[in-house]
């Protein structure tokens, strides 16, 4: 973004501060509105998790902090996308500067080079609280935001492209120095809370069970051409690839849906039976296409091993037994009774309320990310 929020693109420093304000606000509220939905999240899910929560927490800023050393890599999830250029000419400056910053606030959108983001929405995620899920995660839209800060003496545009050569040319060591020193503290302040906390294993394996097929359904849904392409090198029948296309998310995602609604026994057996399904498919695969399967489970590479993918399989198929054998919690969500006849009409009303806002959502959401205005 230093490129693009600078005094000689916004013709002057009084329009770039006012940019730089928007930009900065766009990014803060949208990383601290992805933090609340973590934090909501966390509450459907039981969170927190007592020993068990603080203790993944640690485990995983550990990992990211180990990371942060000369040839170790942890890998950071990320879609790899750049804001779109043509938002900076099809709307006006305020609204531009605004967007450019709701793009980059939730940062796994875009480019990703530390995995302190990925601590920050589990610590949301953990906490089981929507204020402090927002807190934890907007000082990371606020700085990512201020990044842009540094083009204030930009005057040309090869003042602009100088920048981003000194900038690409800073040495990576104190950026991972800051990061690592960051993560090992949150590692060690999650390992003091979860030796002085106790429990929280079976709701935390419930919340586990629930986020991985819930990450799987969104990953296949969010990127429907990457999930067909992997279906089709399964060689399926035209019958059963088109039908997977589409049902095997919703059935991934009718298992947080199950853990939500306190209906564990229900999620737990669910998982089991998809689990099986894919392993047979597995199995099958590996009959047909030798050292590396096409898998397109949770968005990330298309061939995996076989053996590590039955080796993840059994490791959920283990938390999804221990999920069917808890005791039924309380419900976090409850499913609402039938309409009265008096509450039919504006009960039909919210329905399709819904379902307009949802597909408005979806449609601005895919128009935003197009590479010329519509």
């Amino acid at each position: 973004m230093v490129e693009t929020i600078t005094p000689v693109v916004y013709g002057g420093r009084a329009r770039w501060a006012t940019a730089l304000v928007l930009h900065v606000a766009g990014a803060t509220v949208t990383a601290g509105l992805f933090g609340a939905i973590m934090g909501a999240i966390g509450a459907l899910l039981e969170a927190p998790w007592g020993r068990a929560g603080a203790g993944a927490l640690a485990a995983v800023a550990g990992v990211y902090a180990l990371g942060e050393l000369p040839r170790v890599t942890a890998t950071v999830p990320q879609m790899r996308r750049q804001v779109p250029g043509w938002w900076r000419e099809f709307f006006s400056w305020p609204i531009a500067a605004a967007l450019y910053g709701a793009g980059l606030g939730v940062g796994f959108l875009t480019y990703l080079s530390h995995g302190t983001l990925v601590v920050l929405a589990l610590a949301a995620l953990a906490s089981g609280h929507p204020v402090i899920g927002a807190l934890a995660v907007a000082p990371f839209g606020l700085v990512r935001g201020l990044s842009a800060a540094r083009a204030g003496s930009v005057r040309t545009h090869e003042d602009s492209q100088r920048l981003v050569d000194r900038l690409a040319a800073s040495p990576e060591r104190r950026r991972s120095v800051a990061n690592g020193v960051t993560l090992t503290f949150v590692a060690v302040l999650a390992l003091a809370l979860a030796v002085r906390s106790s429990g929280g294993w079976a709701s935390f394996a419930t919340a586990v069970l629930a986020l991985a097929f819930g990450w799987g359904a969104i990953s296949k849904s969010s990127d429907i051409g990457r999930w067909r392409r992997t279906l089709a090198a399964h060689g399926l029948s035209r019958g059963v690839e088109t039908t997977a296309t589409f049902a095997v998310p919703c059935a991934e995602a009718l298992v947080p849906a199950l853990a939500a609604a306190g209906l564990t026994r229900a999620a737990g057996i669910w998982a089991i039976v998809l689990l099986l399904a894919f392993t047979v498919e597995a199995v099958r695969a590996w009959g047909r296409f030798g050292p590396q399967v096409p898998c397109g489970c949770f968005g990330g590479r298309e061939a995996v091993s076989p053996p590590a993918l039955l080796l993840r399989n059994a490791a959920l198929a283990s938390i999804a037994l221990a999920v069917a054998l808890r005791p039924a919690p309380e419900a976090v969500l409850a499913w609402p009774g039938w309409p009265t006849s008096n509450e039919i009409l504006p009960a039909v009303l919210v329905i399709v309320s819904l379902c307009v806002a949802g597909f408005t959502s979806w449609t601005a959401i895919r128009w935003l990310g197009r590479g010329t205005p519509a």
